[in-house]
């Protein structure tokens, strides 16, 4: 298997890991609906782990909807890095939601500069978070590329028990590069207001225009509110099919999966329940 190393602002820590994509369905998946806000409802898919540690919801990128069916089959999206590694966050002990978006935010194209950063996209996640809550203590939000907006919209805006108790950005569009494409630096105006500690991953390797490795080290700084800000630089796995914004290359981690999970559950295992 290949060697690949992650290097945590400044301390490096070495391991071995290597995974194939997951295939689907997931043993002991269910589909649930949400109540969220007047009128809406946000379906998604549950697997609950035997005693677990916390519960995670995972943001898939790209325009996020899944077109999931009410027997679960995902329609949209199943080769994105979070959708394909859901089970492997179970396996390591943490209830997990893949959620859908809402009937009333879906959109057909990849114009992305409103549902995500939108006040009623953050409500619906804080409903997901408040679900999942009252199955487990600690529930932590996890988005991928675009979806880095949609988490950091929703830490920025939700409060009590509605709001998570960390948060993980891998490969995101954190900084401003063209008025084409959303960032959450110029898109979520509320960067200061975000309080849970923060974990931004990247590939080493990646060369998609809108997550490059080095945007973490100029996003961290915005963060001024959070009460940690992390960042990890994985080096591994392969190039894949040659789309450098999509799931099958450095952007998603291809060939890392288990390296990626195991990064953020061992962030995620360190650190203290907040107070609320």
């Amino acid at each position: 298997m290949m060697r690949q190393t992650r290097v945590w602002a400044g301390m490096v820590l070495a391991g071995v890991t290597a995974s194939g994509l997951l295939t689907t369905p997931v043993r002991g998946e269910e589909v649930i609906e949400i109540a969220t806000r007047p009128g809406q409802t946000v379906r998604a898919l549950l697997i609950d782990a035997p005693a677990p540690k916390g519960g995670v919801i995972l943001l898939a990128g790209g325009r996020g909807h899944l077109r999931l069916s009410n027997t679960g089959a995902i329609g949209w999206g199943r080769r994105n890095q979070l959708v394909r590694t859901r089970e492997l966050y179970d396996r390591a002990g943490f209830v997990t939601v893949l959620p859908d978006i809402a009937s009333d935010l879906a959109i057909e194209s990849d114009d992305l500069h409103g549902y995500r950063v939108s006040e009623a996209h953050a409500d619906d996640i804080g409903f997901i978070v408040a679900h999942l809550r009252s199955i487990v203590a600690r529930v932590y939000l996890i988005g991928t590329s675009s979806a880095a907006l949609s988490v950091a919209n929703a830490a920025s805006r939700l409060a009590g028990t509605r709001a998570p108790d960390g948060i993980v950005i891998t490969s995101g569009m954190l900084m401003h590069v063209d008025i084409a494409h959303p960032s959450v630096q110029t898109d979520v105006p509320r960067l200061a207001s975000i309080k849970q500690p923060t974990l931004l991953v990247s590939h080493q390797h990646d060369v998609c225009a809108y997550s490059m490795p080095s945007s973490a080290a100029e996003f961290r700084p915005l963060l001024t509110g959070a009460a940690r800000v992390d960042s990890v630089a994985l080096f591994g796995g392969h190039s894949g099919d040659g789309e450098p914004c999509g799931p099958e290359s450095h952007h998603g981690f291809l060939g890392m999966d288990s390296e990626v999970v195991g990064t953020i559950t061992t962030w995620l295992h360190s650190l203290p329940r907040l107070q609320r």
